[in-house]
């Protein structure tokens, strides 16, 4: 209360100064000290302006504020307004909401206060615009008043649309405003422009004409008088006049129905772009079939069947190339085929190219054949061809089967591990052709195909239906009969020539001599592989090549012994069998023979019980000459189709092994075969030897893998407690093994 006094005390001296003569007044300076006491007391409420000479009440700045934006036209930025009343913008800011507070007509807009006489007069120049243009759109507008489009579109269009602002807010597009009359005018063009067009036209090409937006064109269309059709409501859309698609329809009914068919091709130079769509709409009623280039009438393929039955009954045969329209392809020909071909019609007949020949017709030329062919396979028996091809056929087969009757005696895992040295080279061949991803092509050397005997030949054919052919005018047809009759006509050849050499040339002892040279060629080949199997045994060190020869007189060798005395045997009348003899029996069963076989086959029995490869060889062939056989000489190229065929064959069985132990077992004599192109006969308790020797072919990685696999083998082998775990491990890497086998290539090295 002292305060208040004091302050009650201070005003009234400061009244009478200001009541007395200017003498006694207080200088501007006591003033400014006294206003800032009272403001630092909080006694008075004042705002200073930005000079600091003036200051401002809140309620006079509100007032200044409301006057600043009647004086300007209903809005004001509120920078601008600082500037005016020249205090802080901070100021403004804290004080706008006064301004705004209990006042509805006024509102702060993006730093710009706005009343409600701005916007009704921008309602009224919006209104005048949009009746002078037709339609307006908010983005433009946002544009020309520098205003939010959301503010424009609702506080001002859309608020005072029907009172200020006279037209329509486009539904499809609410930025947009229109009047009826420009909707009047816009379907008047639409109408105008579409009523004289009378062909497709994209719909880019109508809106650059009549100045209309492709939005509003598309939202009018419907209501506008109907001359044609959209083909969408996209961009890039074509108008298709009702005149055009009647020409169209009439075209292609005309057409359809003179033909029986309508090609792909003139649907679409007529414009009809999902031409299945609109055939199968315009062709509702007809029984049609689409084909490859056109589609036709049932009339067709019933004509092409009545065609081929004639054919059939009649033993000819019929061109349906010149029955069929030119524009009819081969894959159109082929799909009336199957639906007209049935299987009764398919066993009767025979279709080259545009073709269906009767087989009737063609049996008819094979037997004007029959008689050169009877001719020519008698001729082949009396030249000896037949019996040399027989030789020929019989020494692949042995070979083929070399190892289907050794090692009956060893347990089931022995067996696994002999089975790679069975090479099929039938198989191998096959497997080129027909271009088995595990045969490296590069590799192959040999003939793809396999010797076969021709009896006749094609210009032989040739010769005798090409007559015939000409004289009907199909002569086109010489080349691809003749390729139909070769290879039957050469089987009947065969057989003409087995009965005839079975007839004139066989006696009681062909058995006999068949069984010897069959003997003979499997003997000389398992000895080739003897020899090969010694060649690669010599590359590894001396320790290990000792335990290979060993092996190599255990199995192989031992098997050559055994089929040259189970011959002996039957030779003797005799039905003892010594697969399964020790050699103890052998040598017992060798003394009991005559003595001309005796001495030889004696040195022959002792040299599997020794260490060398070389002797068993020279008593090998010392046994053969005792038994009226000769071991072939040495050929080097079938040296390299042999080892070719016997990786091929281990492949084959490594690609389809599931034993995880055998795996590994195969996949080192595959890439030993590869890295030195030398055959080795080793049993799986030597893999981790020739893994050892096979280092330096392989990579790091390659090795670390196998290795690897060998170990967790061992692991599985020993069945402790880590056998299982191995077992999954082995599973996980055995397509990594087969892998390396399969890809594997020596560095630097000539391919197999």
């Amino acid at each position: 209360m002292a305060d208040w006094e004091e302050v009650k005390r201070l005003a009234a001296d400061f009244q009478k100064v200001q009541l007395s003569s200017t003498t006694q007044r207080l200088s501007e300076r006591n003033c400014i000290e006294i206003i800032t006491w009272l403001v630092d007391k909080k006694l008075l409420d004042l705002i200073f302006t930005s000079d600091g000479k003036e200051y401002l009440t809140p309620n006079k700045l509100v007032n200044e504020i409301r006057g600043e934006l009647y004086d300007s036209g209903g809005r004001i930025n509120l920078v601008e307004l600082s500037k005016v009343i020249g205090v802080d913008l901070a100021h403004i800011n804290s004080h706008i909401h006064e301004v705004l507070k209990g006042n509805k007509d006024i509102q702060l807009v993006l730093g710009q206060l706005i009343d409600t006489s701005y916007i009704m007069r921008i309602a009224g120049e919006i209104n005048e615009k949009l009746a002078q243009q037709g339609q307006i759109n908010v983005s433009d507008l946002t544009l020309q008043y520098d205003l939010p489009a959301e503010f424009l579109q609702q506080q001002v269009l859309e608020k005072n649309l029907g009172k200020l602002i006279f037209g329509q807010q486009d539904p499809n597009e609410p930025r947009i405003f229109f009047t009826e009359s420009f909707i009047a005018r816009s379907k008047a063009k639409i109408r105008g422009s579409l009523s004289g067009i009378t062909k497709p036209t994209p719909v880019a090409s109508i809106l650059s004409q009549i100045d209309i937006s492709d939005k509003l064109f598309f939202s009018l269309f419907d209501q506008t008088v109907m001359y044609g059709t959209l083909t969408s409501r996209m961009a890039g859309a074509q108008y298709i006049p009702n005149v055009y698609a009647r020409s169209q329809n009439e075209w292609v009914n005309n057409f359809y129905k003179q033909n029986s068919y309508i090609e792909f091709d003139a649907l679409t130079r007529l414009g009809i772009s999902d031409y299945k769509s609109y055939i199968k709409k315009q062709l509702a009623n007809d029984d049609i079939l689409f084909l490859n280039s056109c589609v036709v009438s049932k009339n067709i393929p019933d004509r092409i069947e009545a065609d081929i039955d004639e054919c059939i009954s009649s033993k000819s045969y019929v061109d349906l190339q010149s029955t069929l329209p030119s524009v009819f392809n081969t894959t159109d020909i082929q799909l009336i085929l199957d639906k007209v071909l049935t299987s009764p019609k398919q066993q009767q007949t025979i279709i080259i190219d545009s073709f269906v020949v009767s087989k009737a017709f063609v049996e008819k030329l094979s037997s004007d054949c029959m008689e050169l062919v009877k001719e020519k396979a008698n001729a082949t028996v009396e030249s000896g061809k037949y019996q040399q091809y027989q030789i020929e056929l019989q020494a692949s087969h042995t070979r083929t089967h070399k190892s289907d009757d050794v090692e009956e005696k060893v347990d089931k895992r022995e067996e696994r591990r002999k089975k790679p040295q069975a090479v099929k080279v039938e198989e191998v061949l096959k497997s080129s052709k027909s271009g088995n991803k595990n045969v490296d092509n590069d590799d192959i050397d040999v003939p793809e195909k396999k010797t076969v005997l021709k009896i006749v030949t094609a210009d032989d054919i040739r010769d005798i239906i090409g007559i015939p052919l000409e004289e009907e005018g199909i002569e086109d047809l010489i080349e691809p009969i003749t390729d139909y009759l070769l290879p039957k006509l050469n089987e009947q050849g065969l057989e003409l020539a087995a009965n005839i050499y079975a007839a004139t040339v066989a006696d009681k002892t062909a058995t006999r001599r068949q069984t010897h040279n069959e003997l003979q060629n499997k003997l000389n080949a398992l000895i080739s592989d003897v020899r090969l199997f010694e060649k690669g045994i010599k590359l590894l060190s001396a320790e290990l090549q000792l335990q290979l020869i060993k092996y190599l007189l255990k199995t192989l060798c031992t098997d050559i012994v055994t089929e040259i005395l189970n011959y002996l045997s039957a030779e003797q009348n005799s039905t003892v069998i010594t697969d399964n003899f020790t050699n103890d029996q052998r040598v017992k069963f060798v003394n009991d023979l005559p003595a001309e076989y005796k001495s030889s086959l004696l040195i022959l029995v002792k040299s599997l019980s020794g260490q060398s490869i070389d002797d068993f060889m020279s008593a090998a062939e010392g046994g053969l000459t005792a038994c009226s056989m000769i071991i072939k000489k040495i050929d080097k190229k079938k040296d390299r189709l042999i080892i070719l065929n016997h990786k091929h064959q281990l492949l084959e069985q490594l690609n389809t092994c599931e034993d995880l132990t055998l795996v590994l077992h195969l996949a080192t004599l595959v890439i030993f075969t590869t890295a030195t192109q030398c055959m080795i006969h080793a049993s799986g308790k030597h893999v981790s030897a020739l893994l050892s020797f096979l280092k330096q072919y392989l990579t790091e990685e390659q090795y670390s893998e196998l290795t690897s696999y060998h170990d967790f083998v061992t692991l599985m082998l020993s069945g402790g407690s880590e056998a299982e775990s191995a077992k999954e491990k082995l599973k996980e890497k055995v397509s990594t093994v087969k892998n390396i086998a399969n890809e594997f290539k020596k560095p630097g090295a000539e391919k197999l």
